[in-house]
């Protein structure tokens, strides 16, 4: 990158600054142009705007420290290293990927019964999700009514057929009401996304047997405050973080005639599957899911009646 000699160096080290986050950190263009924009619209410099922005972890913008220590000789640094101390418990440790790989329980057709008529019709349905996304990469969140209309077992084998693809794939359970995900996946629910938000503990992704692009992140232990927890601005600069890890990001969610949640993770993610039961979900029940969802002017991709 060149600059004119006339250039002040505050400039040129925010420029080179945001040279080194690209490179080093995979920043995607949509980051950067956030970061950027902070830096403009509020008059920050960029350090400041990269930790207000919440698209990087506190490991990445210590990086960015180091990098800066070394091109002022002692007075860039110390800028980035303020604005990682005024972020601190405002950004989120990136969960750790846990070296084990967990086997997916026999409810987990798709996995074990490729041939299996279920295993087609969850293929279909990430194919018709693919054409109506017209993306590469997708945020999803699976919703419905009420209970017991098999949204976490429908989340689970639809991150399992992305993850099929050879594509990074995420698959979230935001249910922190009654979580499903551990017990589909035969693995602990001690530390997960209540801990991260919390920020208690890093938490932990699982590795899926078979399926080496997918990881899990379980809800974590059930806490007193759900919906505080995903309206939190930390979650969100979590999605955000995901965004720039996972193609595919299935967030599982407990059902919105009870609660508020989904439609926190609806917003967020602004792409929903709606999922409801047959003989069980009332068209008034899935009309008023519907007028909610709306409300978050979230892309609704599609709808799934299961028959169970």
């Amino acid at each position: 990158m060149n600059f004119s000699q006339t250039q002040p160096m505050a400039t040129l080290m925010d420029d080179g600054l945001l040279e080194f986050l690209i490179e080093t950190s995979g920043l995607p263009d949509h980051a950067a142009r956030t970061i950027r924009n902070l830096m403009q619209s509020e008059n920050l410099p960029c350090a400041e705007a990269a930790a207000r922005s919440g698209l990087l972890t506190t490991e990445q913008l210590e990086e960015a420290a180091k990098w800066s220590e070394r091109q002022s000789q002692g007075s860039g640094g110390g800028l980035i290293e303020t604005a990682v101390r005024k972020s601190k418990g405002q950004l989120v440790p990136r969960p750790r990927l846990d070296e084990p790989e967990f086997k997916p329980g026999p409810q987990l057709v798709f996995a074990h019964d490729p041939y299996n008529p279920r295993s087609e019709k969850i293929r279909a349905l990430r194919t018709e999700l693919l054409m109506v996304a017209n993306t590469q990469a997708m945020t999803l969140a699976v919703v419905g009514s009420g209970p017991e209309e098999g949204r976490s077992l429908l989340a689970a084998e639809l991150a399992l057929a992305f993850a099929q693809l050879k594509r990074r794939t995420l698959l979230v359970d935001a249910d922190m009401r009654n979580p499903t995900q551990h017990l589909l996946f035969q693995t602990s629910n001690a530390n997960g996304l209540a801990e991260i938000i919390e920020g208690t503990q890093p938490g932990v992704l699982y590795r899926i047997e078979g399926f080496p692009t997918m990881a899990l992140l379980t809800a974590g232990t059930v806490p007193t405050n759900p919906l505080e927890l995903l309206s939190d601005p930390r979650f969100s600069r979590l999605v955000n973080s995901w965004r720039q890890q996972y193609e595919y990001i299935l967030i599982d969610t407990p059902p919105i005639s009870d609660y508020a949640d989904a439609l926190t993770v609806a917003t967020l993610a602004q792409r929903v599957m709606v999922v409801s039961r047959s003989k069980a979900t009332t068209f008034k029940d899935l009309k008023e899911t519907l007028r909610r969802i709306a409300l978050t002017q979230s892309q609704v991709l599609g709808a799934v009646i299961n028959d169970f």
